[in-house]
């Protein structure tokens, strides 16, 4: 990579309003020599037509354009983009207004005819400190995330204790009353559904309290495709005496990426589970992947799709919430916990919300250092 280029994992969306068409193909040019995305548009009601507000980092603004000037446009920017640094571009005589500007909010100024170096150099400490405010902003939420699973952990933790005890305690009452009704059955069967729900209540709580826990991984080299094999493999009771159709590719490049194997056939068995509760026979349910890019780096997105009845707006907003569940019966922290694992491991997990037909879970994973790129 040249050294000009963008560094991966910074941001790339570049905003120039600038009414010079000469100044404006320059600084495409330019920038788009360095890897930056650019939108150039000669004015600003241009930018309001065109512009994906929240995708910049940085707007280089020239200062007077022909619907107004830059005095007038910073406080509407703030409100369009609050998140983007703005850039003017002035000339000699106009100097005194770029510096009104910086009072303005505008982050820094640049004199015509723009020097390329400066340009450059001006953008990748803007960029550098985007991303250093959203890594910033991230930590922060993981912090306060692992903050609030910790207080729920310990709170479980204490009720699962009393509550063994309590259910233990009932469990056996239950069974001695078992033993005086012997000959009433509709009675054992009322004890039989009492115990059931006793046996549902304690798994609430221990997986409650496993959703809670902090993931530790313990990452090695795996291809993707054996973990799902092996997943598959051992959802064979819950497959049997149903017609299913379970789709891999027979060829191609191998995913390979650093996970935690024990943690991802968790996630992936989540996701198959859900599918064969919600499909009807003939299931289908196929695997893809596809090279990819997360955060600038070399990744592997997989595809999960199923010839289920799909998800409702509503239920794809919803789905990886905890206890929210599609089922008539589960605790609804299975993809609450597959996402916490999937995001642990670096990578991403959402639904398809463009699918008429099916549900398609697709999950995006750094690919491993030694994967041909």
């Amino acid at each position: 990579m040249p050294n000009n280029q963008v560094q991966p994992n910074l941001p790339t969306h570049i905003l120039v309003i600038e009414d010079d068409a000469d100044t404006r193909c320059n600084l495409i040019d330019i920038l788009q020599l360095d890897g930056f995305e650019v939108l150039a548009v000669p004015s600003f009601t241009a930018a309001q037509r065109e512009a994906n507000w929240l995708a910049y980092f940085a707007i280089v603004l020239d200062r007077k354009l022909p619907d107004g000037n830059s005095e007038t446009f910073l406080p509407q920017l703030k409100q369009l983009a609050p998140q983007a640094a703005v850039v003017i571009v002035t000339g000699y005589e106009e100097l005194s207004g770029a510096i009104a500007a910086l009072r303005n909010g505008a982050s820094d100024y640049l004199i015509k005819p723009v020097d390329a170096d400066t340009l450059r150099a001006r953008l990748r400490q803007l960029a550098e400190k985007r991303r250093a405010e959203l890594e910033l902003k991230a930590a922060n939420a993981r912090m306060l995330q692992a903050e609030r699973l910790a207080a729920i952990g310990q709170m479980m933790t204490g009720l699962v204790h009393e509550s063994r005890n309590a259910l233990q305690r009932s469990e056996a009452c239950l069974e001695m009353l078992s033993l005086n009704l012997q000959g009433q059955q509709d009675s054992l069967e009322l004890v039989a559904r009492v115990q059931k729900a006793q046996k549902k209540l304690h798994e609430l709580f221990e997986e409650v309290r496993n959703y809670a826990a902090p993931i530790k991984l313990q990452r090695t080299e795996h291809d993707l495709r054996e973990i799902l094999e092996e997943t598959w493999d051992n959802l064979v009771w819950s497959r049997q005496n149903r017609k299913i159709s379970f789709v891999l590719p027979k060829s191609g490049a191998s995913a390979r990426c650093s996970v935690d194997a024990s943690r991802l056939e968790q996630v992936f068995r989540n996701i198959f589970e859900n599918s064969l509760a919600a499909c009807a026979d003939p299931v289908c349910i196929e695997v893809t992947w596809t090279r990819t890019t997360l955060n600038g780096s070399p990744a592997w997105q997989l595809n999960f799709v199923d010839n289920g009845p799909g998800l409702s707006p509503e239920q794809r907003a919803k789905i990886f919430e905890p206890f929210f569940t599609t089922k008539p019966t589960g605790t609804g922290l299975g993809m609450a916990i597959s996402q916490r694992i999937i995001t642990e491991h670096d990578g991403t997990i959402t639904v398809c919300d463009s699918r008429s037909e099916g549900t398609e879970i697709i999950i995006t994973l750094p690919a491993a250092s030694t994967s041909p790129s």
